[in-house]
């Protein structure tokens, strides 16, 4: 499955050449891995940071004789050098390099799930290493680089003429099929081990996780030492310090050997799941439906009111693909998630009857791409306050995020992200996933501005901190005595509701 390329025939002391290795995708396209190197141990056995590897994708083709120039793009300023795994397949945007190396990362890490034990491990695409990225990020991720132009061939300079420095995407790298719960330690503020901050502070634990994250290069003047400064603390960080081994995600789940589109019969197996007996007796009542042109998108009101609390356009790429029963689907998708959304707002004692406008969407495309140049909403965005200190005046607090349900599981699986575009001189996204529906209402409906706090975190449980540590409680009792009585006065059990 892999070739070594016949530049990497030579022999080991031949100095300063480009070695390479060549595999297919899972797509079918060639990926590159290779380096510049002056010793072809270098390529061969790296040691400790120097086997790492990038991952680089472009939106126009790389020549293979500009493969030393790319190289010292990204190196000039380095003393390790890792790989390159550099990618045929050209996106025409970010979030198609995040899906594709999603499906790529789950392909590699069946393959050798598969064919351990049968097949050197060698010849088979190595699997690809997770990555913190930027001082915000407490926790491994994917990782990779967008070449959106050919400035790499004019080099890391502040004036470049050939374009705009890469895209940095940052991306959780879990397939949506396969998230059936958020992780824990993919939505604290702080890592678990970082004992004084529980005890002193507390850990916020975040209604939601960040899934895919793009920004932009500044200044290319500096884009060596930025690379050089990722791949120090990728040292520091990244590895077991007793014997320097990568970490390739292999804790994360792995997806079903298929990922094919949705079927009608599975796609309506779902929706029936959703559908307890709350949810039923909450669509019994009046619900006002209204069709848009060619039945693609559906209204649903409780409330005659053109105005509503709340109002907004929610999109459902998961009936993209489907081209039978798509009015049936989407009639179902918007009348179970609307009643969900009104059953959950009457949990919540600090709220009053609030009347919905929600409009579901079918994109064109599955893709996560559409969304870069969604159309307008079409209406005010967002959710309706009255506050105490101007009575009387109501302001409409608009969410700047589109809100997307990707999977039909709604009500059981994490399946509604966020997805927030900034075109401020570059363009930077974000995009979150919500960790349940409770979490989802509470971010629709703003219940922070009502309840006038700043946000919807909560504190990590001294419980929960614990299990994270995977400690017995004598040893936690030990270690964070250490911390002193402060961390005493921490919540011990789960809040006053449950992940």
């Amino acid at each position: 499955m892999a070739r070594t390329s016949q530049t990497a025939r030579d022999s080991n002391e031949e100095p300063s050449r480009w070695l390479q290795q060549e595999y297919l995708d899972h797509k079918g396209n060639k990926v590159i891995l290779g380096k510049w190197v002056r010793w072809g141990r270098q390529f061969y056995q790296p040691e400790e940071i120097e086997g790492y590897r990038l991952q680089i994708y472009s939106t126009l083709p790389i020549q293979p004789e500009n493969f030393r120039q790319l190289y010292g793009y990204f190196f000039s300023e380095s003393r390790r050098f890792p790989f390159l795994e550099i990618y045929s397949y050209n996106p025409s945007d970010a979030l198609s390099c995040a899906e594709h190396q999603r499906g790529e990362v789950a392909y590699r890490k069946r393959l050798h799930a598969e064919q351990r034990g049968d097949v050197n491990d060698t010849i088979l695409p190595p699997l690809i290493p997770t990555m913190r990225h930027g001082c915000d990020d407490q926790f491994m991720s994917g990782f990779c680089f967008l070449l959106i132009s050919r400035s790499y061939l004019q080099g890391p300079f502040c004036d470049n003429d050939h374009g705009p420095g890469p895209l940095w995407i940052s991306f959780d790298r879990s397939l949506p099929s396969a998230l059936k719960k958020l992780p824990m330690i993919k939505r604290l503020s702080s890592s678990p081990t970082e004992l004084r901050t529980f005890a002193e502070w507390g850990i916020a634990v975040n209604p939601e996780m960040i899934d895919v994250t793009v920004r932009t290069t500044d200044d290319q003047s500096g884009f060596g030492y930025d690379i050089n400064d990722l791949m120090r603390k990728t040292i520091s960080l990244y590895v077991d310090a007793s014997n320097f081994e990568f970490d390739y995600g292999l804790y994360e789940p792995l997806p079903p050997p298929s990922q094919d589109n949705l079927t009608l019969q599975y796609t309506r197996e779902l929706l029936e799941q959703q559908q307890t007996d709350d949810i039923q007796a909450e669509e019994s009542k009046k619900l006002i439906l209204l069709w848009g042109p060619e039945n693609k998108s559906l209204t649903v009101k409780n409330t005659t009111d053109e105005e509503c609390d709340l109002q907004y356009v929610i999109y459902v790429p998961f009936l993209a693909d489907i081209e039978q029963e798509t009015t049936t689907f989407l009639e179902a998708t918007a009348r179970k998630f609307t009643a969900s959304i009104i059953l959950h707002l009457s949990i919540f004692k600090t709220t009053v009857s609030k009347t919905v406008r929600f409009e579901f969407r079918i994109p064109d495309s599955s893709s996560l791409s559409y969304f870069l140049s969604a159309p307008p909403d079409g209406f005010d965005i967002g959710a309706s306050h009255e506050f105490e200190t101007a009575p009387g005046l109501e302001m409409r607090i608009r969410a700047l995020p589109m809100v997307i349900l990707d999977k039909p599981s709604f009500t059981q699986e994490p399946s509604v992200v966020f997805f927030t575009l900034e075109t401020n001189g570059g363009t930077d996204i974000e995009i979150s996933r919500s960790a349940g529906i409770h979490e989802v209402v509470r971010r629709l409906a703003m219940l922070a501005v009502e309840e006038n706090i700043q946000d919807d975190a909560r504190t990590l449980t001294r419980e929960e901190h614990r299990e994270l540590l995977s400690l017995s409680r004598e040893e936690y009792e030990q270690k964070m005595a250490e911390c002193g009585s402060v961390y005493h006065r921490l919540p011990v059990s789960q809040p006053f509701y449950n992940e």
